[in-house]
């Protein structure tokens, strides 16, 4: 008897075959994306992609939209990678694990079509650096926000 495995068990198994242990990525400053094709958040580390994950928590962190890519989406009217969040990685789960629920539901989210950057979801404000983020399920949540400073 073969026993054929959908696309998802194949690359959670490939993953966790070659994800370094947790503490070797902790502390790590990472870019991360949600994947399109795999539907989870896709973690790359020193241009290489290390970890699927359906939760992670990043702190330092800093909401990147690259402008040649945000626009090519919008003339060709189809998606690429071009908006990362980028932070030190404080927590994640494995494929199997259980995620955590949000600790606010003040979210932060970006459209290329309707916005240039990363936004606050309640009010449109912009926002391109936060002290802390968790990423659950497609969905990025600002817990602590950086506080800016102007001296006159």
């Amino acid at each position: 008897m073969i026993r054929i495995k959908s696309y998802n068990q194949f690359l959670n198994e490939a993953v966790s075959l070659r994800t370094p242990p947790k503490e070797e990525l902790v502390g790590k400053r990472v870019m991360v994306y949600y994947n399109l094709h795999t539907h989870t958040f896709s973690v790359r580390l020193n241009e290489r992609v290390v970890l699927h994950t359906d939760y992670i928590k990043l702190e330092n962190v800093e909401f990147r939209v690259r402008p040649g890519g945000r626009e090519k989406v919008r003339q060709q009217q189809s998606k690429n990678v071009h908006a990362f969040v980028i932070g030190n990685i404080v927590d994640y789960t494995l494929p199997g694990e259980e995620i955590p629920n949000p600790a606010t539901d003040n979210q932060v989210t970006y459209n290329p079509y309707k916005y240039d950057s990363f936004v606050k979801k309640n009010n449109e404000e912009p926002i391109f650096k936060a002290k802390l983020v968790e990423m659950i399920k497609r969905k990025v949540y600002l817990v602590s926000e950086s506080q800016i400073y102007i001296f006159t």
